[in-house]
């Protein structure tokens, strides 16, 4: 079966495209964090005690917060890469990078 002019340039665009979507697992995440009913600052979140909250950590009554952190070092080799974190949290969620808000799902 031969393909037609078009076929072909959108194979080869995806071809082209499809590696800037594949990421390669660079570590895991330790999380920890805690459940709240009341609504916190940042600020007023960081100065409570964080547990250890590892996969699987049951959280969620109605309208709970939970505040969670971790730390990650890049390996060797990532500088200059595009990073991802898959954050699944469940909810709604605000993100912060470093101390300042970088990003938000819903």
């Amino acid at each position: 079966m031969s393909l037609t002019p078009e076929w072909t340039r959108r194979i080869e665009a995806w071809k082209d495209e499809l590696p800037k979507h594949v990421y390669r697992p660079l570590g895991r995440v330790e999380m920890s964090g805690f459940t709240t009913m009341e609504q916190l600052t940042p600020q007023e979140a960081l100065r409570r005690d964080f547990q250890p909250m590892p996969p699987g950590t049951k959280w969620g009554a109605k309208w709970e917060y939970g505040w969670f952190k971790g730390e990650l070092v890049l390996p060797e080799g990532a500088e200059g890469k595009r990073i991802a974190l898959r954050v699944e949290v469940g909810g709604e969620s605000l993100i912060f990078v470093n101390g300042e808000p970088f990003g938000a799902r819903d």
